[in-house]
């Protein structure tokens, strides 16, 4: 009988007192949320595509959200937009929820990455997971590395 009786007893505690969340102690110190990091890489949809790959280098990453290699891959193309920033701009497209770029470049796989330069698309579509130097290897013989010459102020001797 007394090992009845303690399984009872804690059905009837949970039955009166309730299942509650145990919260943090009131004297605990809230900790701020952090503000999420500003992204380089652009989001791309139908409406928007061709607009946005008109002009300049564009790296587009043609992706899934339940895409393993997709999410992996994401922080590579975060550092590769940051160093491209004003020579190249790097975007991402949801493949499956943008269905009429899908079909129009034949998306079969994920993540696939595109290369559009004045928005002509450079070769052939590359396919799966890359890395950023792999990335910017990518863009770089499109991308102009030159840096332009210093502007040297006129002087009265040398006008």
């Amino acid at each position: 009988m007394r090992y009845v009786t303690l399984p009872l007893f804690g059905l009837l505690l949970v039955l009166l007192g309730g299942c509650q969340e145990a919260g943090p102690p009131p004297s605990a110190p809230r900790v701020p949320e952090e503000s999420p990091k500003p992204s380089f890489v652009v989001q791309l949809s139908d409406a928007d595509f061709l607009e946005k790959t008109r002009k300049g280098v564009v790296l587009l990453d043609a992706y899934a959200v339940w895409c393993g290699p997709c999410r992996m891959m994401e922080p590579h193309l975060e550092k590769a937009a940051e160093a491209l920033q004003g020579k190249a701009m790097v975007a991402r497209i949801d493949a499956e929820a943008n269905r009429e770029f899908a079909r129009l470049h034949r998306i079969e796989g994920y993540p696939t990455l595109f290369v559009f330069v004045d928005g002509e698309l450079m070769g052939k579509p590359f396919l799966g997971y890359h890395t950023e130097d792999q990335l910017l290897g990518l863009v770089e013989k499109y991308v102009t590395t030159t840096e332009p010459e210093p502007v040297v102020p006129a002087s009265p001797e040398n006008p």
